[in-house]
C-alpha cells in the first residue's frame, strides 16, 4: 500500500482467535476484521484488550490528548495480544481512541470525556 510518493508500508493482518488486525506503525493505519468482513473497532479493542485491569490514569507527556489510561493484562498469555500491534508508537485505532503499548503496558488516549468515562467505568 503506498502512504505517500516516497515511502511503502505493509498492512499484513495478525490473527488474535477469531479476530484480525491489521496495523501499520509508519502511516497509523489499523482496520479491524473477522473471516466474515470488517469488525467495528470497539469489538476489536473489547475482543483483544476487554479483560486487561486498568492500572493506572496518567497526565500525558507525548500523547495525543492531555490523558493516558494505562492497562496491565490479566496473564502473560493475554499480553501477547499486545503483539498484533506495533510497539511504541501512537495508532488511532477508533474514532477518538488512541493506542501504545511497550509490550507489557496498554496505553489508551482520548479526548472524549464519554469514551473516558466508559473505558474508566468500575474503576
Amino acid at each position: 500500500m503506498k502512504l505517500n510518493d516516497s515511502e511503502w508500508c505493509e498492512h499484513k493482518p495478525t490473527w488474535v482467535g477469531k479476530i484480525a488486525v491489521a496495523a501499520c506503525g509508519e502511516c497509523g493505519r489499523v482496520d479491524w476484521f473477522s473471516d466474515t468482513g470488517p469488525v467495528d473497532p470497539a469489538e476489536g479493542l473489547a475482543y483483544l484488550f476487554g479483560n486487561y485491569d486498568l492500572i493506572d490514569h496518567l497526565d500525558a507527556l507525548r500523547a495525543p490528548s492531555p490523558t493516558v489510561l494505562a492497562y496491565s493484562a490479566p496473564s502473560a498469555r493475554k499480553r501477547k495480544n499486545l503483539d498484533a500491534l506495533p510497539a511504541n508508537v501512537w495508532l488511532k485505532v477508533a474514532p477518538d481512541l488512541w493506542l501504545s503499548h511497550d509490550h507489557e503496558t496498554l496505553l489508551l488516549s482520548t479526548n472524549h470525556q464519554l469514551l473516558l468515562d466508559n473505558l474508566t467505568r468500575g474503576a
